[in-house]
């Protein structure tokens, strides 16, 4: 498996069913994406082809951006907003049934070699064309939790250059990978029970650890710079979104260790950090309008 720098620039998720295994690697999350119409002049995919899912078929959640200006994925409506706007289940609100219950094929491609960020706003012009989507965004007061340091931090400072891993990779292959279980020196594995990163900020882990909660969380550790670190915990459920991540492989995680502690003592006795539960404002993206697609 190839471990990218934290801003590489190819996006990748999987949940796939396996007989009691679930295959995934997750990495940093980007910042939120403004949810709005699609500018007429916003870049669009050249070709793109959008089917009913298969009943006959297995694979529960597929998504890839490609080299070369590909993208591939089988998932729901709902999903495809996450993945196109860079937001969280816990943060979509509204839209009809079946846009979290019918799973649709679709398979694109760009001329030349765009972006991640390119490609999601391509995403986003595809989904208001084929599915007369339409979002917008909200700020609401809610339940968040707080990131804050309990007593004292037990994190290394991050050693390793990672803006110039970051540099060296855009101009030439990627890093070699690390051993199996090996911590990466620039990057994060993200699966059910387990976080190892290195060059990770308080604010990347907060967003990360959202994914697991519910809930937004706000990093208010007072923590700046970058950190090396390793988290296991019990897992209750899996994610409800998928994280954009930077690497085409995947990462398979077995069974999670029943005696780990959850998340939230996890967090406190590896890294010295807590979750405080607190009311505060959160961005929301509430789906004014979808329609199922005429499939090609």
């Amino acid at each position: 498996m190839r471990v990218s720098p934290l801003s590489g620039w190819r996006l990748t998720a999987r949940w796939v069913s396996a007989a009691g295994a679930v295959v995934c690697i997750v990495f940093t999350i980007a910042a939120s994406l403004s949810a709005q119409a699609p500018p007429t002049d916003s870049p669009r995919f050249d070709v793109a082809s959008v089917k009913p899912h298969r009943a006959n078929d297995d694979v529960m959640f597929a998504l890839q951006f490609h080299e070369g200006g590909r993208f591939t994925s089988t998932g729901s409506l709902r999903m495809l907003i996450r993945t196109a706007y860079g937001v969280q289940e816990h943060q979509l609100v509204g839209g009809p049934d079946w846009a979290e219950r019918d799973l649709y094929d679709i398979a694109a491609r760009a001329e030349g070699s765009p972006s991640p960020d390119t490609m999601r706003r391509m995403l986003r012009a595809l989904l208001a064309e084929r599915f007369l989507l339409r979002v917008r965004t909200e700020n609401r007061e809610m339940p968040i939790y707080a990131l804050v340091v309990k007593e004292q931090a037990r994190m290394n400072a991050t050693i390793a250059d990672c803006d110039a891993l970051t540099a060296g990779a855009r101009r030439g292959p990627p890093p070699a990978a690390p051993a199996p279980g090996e911590r990466p020196s620039c990057g994060i594995w993200f699966g059910p029970g387990r976080l190892a990163a290195g060059g990770l900020t308080m604010t990347a882990l907060a967003t990360n650890l959202s994914l697991w909660v519910d809930r937004v969380v706000t990093d208010r550790t007072g923590l700046s710079g970058a950190y090396d670190l390793e988290l296991r915990w019990r897992p209750d459920r899996l994610p409800q979104t998928p994280t954009p991540l930077s690497t085409s492989d995947t990462f398979t995680v077995g069974g999670v260790d029943a005696d780990a502690p959850d998340l939230f003592t996890a967090l406190e006795e590896q890294l010295g950090l807590k979750l405080d539960a607190q009311r505060g404002p959160g961005e929301v993206f509430v789906v004014e309008r979808a329609g199922r697609p005429t499939p090609d």
